[in-house]
């Protein structure tokens, strides 16, 4: 590990500096983990007395090759950074994510190297990738959490939000009985700009892979933009086989080049 290149901690959190720090030292040491991958992901308490306990979530991205972390170093922020940006830009335009705490860093050599998003727990009761990608249900209350999701979706478009990888897994879900609470996350990957059809449709083709789920979907969304239900229904349909058509396109080629042994 290098040295601390920065640590900053959001303003209702600075109480809990000493945690977050150790955190930053020590991440896979403390608490529980709940993925482990490209980047690791685990759960820790913050504070005691004096402070109010907390639960956290802490992202651990990878460690980038040299010429990367040289990038990231001097000219562009580190997806730690960019997640805590990110965040703090969502609340303000009202659109739901795990409340952000803080972001570390560490450098090595004019280099970025480990690099840590942490944010408070939000705890789901909802599988969305159960339901969207594995056609589960929740009986009476599915249409409801598909009509919210519309709105929760284009509420994003709307404010000029677009998730380059806007899949069930990085949307959070909690119930309330026929009211459903959704918040967004893995940060680093948005871009702000104005959105026309064409990139609305896109955002919503990785949503499900039930053509009657999406096409409830678009509906809903179609009645929120104002737009004919129908052609917009076509056309989400129309896009979602096009991307179904390149990702086994790109599974195969995956497969050709990294035979499996």
């Amino acid at each position: 590990m290098g040295h601390l290149r920065r640590m900053q901690i959001r303003e209702p959190y600075r109480s809990y500096g000493s945690g977050i720090g150790e955190l930053g030292q020590c991440p896979g040491g403390q608490g529980v983990t709940l993925h482990a991958g490209r980047n690791v992901i685990s759960m820790a308490t913050l504070g005691g007395p004096p402070d109010e306990p907390i639960e956290v979530v802490v992202k651990a991205f990878r460690v980038p090759d040299r010429l990367r972390g040289f990038f990231y170093a001097r000219f562009r922020p580190s997806k730690a950074r960019r997640s805590m940006v990110h965040a703090e830009t969502l609340l303000e335009l009202g659109i739901g994510t795990p409340d952000p705490v803080a972001c570390i860093e560490f450098e090595q050599a004019g280099c970025l190297r480990e690099s840590y998003y942490i944010c408070r727990h939000w705890v789901s009761d909802v599988d969305l990738t159960e339901l969207l990608y594995r056609r589960g249900s929740l009986g009476e209350r599915t249409g409801a959490l598909l009509e919210q999701l519309a709105r929760f979706t284009f509420l994003q478009h709307e404010s000029g939000v677009q998730h380059l990888d806007y899949n069930p897994g990085n949307i959070l879900v909690r119930s309330r009985g026929e009211i459903f609470d959704f918040v967004l996350v893995d940060l680093n990957r948005l871009r702000f700009r104005p959105m026309d059809m064409d990139d609305r449709i896109c955002g919503l083709v990785r949503l499900t892979t039930s053509t009657d789920y999406l096409r409830s979907i678009g509906k809903a969304y179609a009645d929120l933009y104002g737009v004919d239900t129908g052609d917009f229904c076509r056309r989400l349909e129309a896009a979602y086989r096009r991307f179904v058509a390149r990702r086994r396109t790109m599974s195969r080629i995956k497969s050709l080049i990294r035979p499996e042994h």
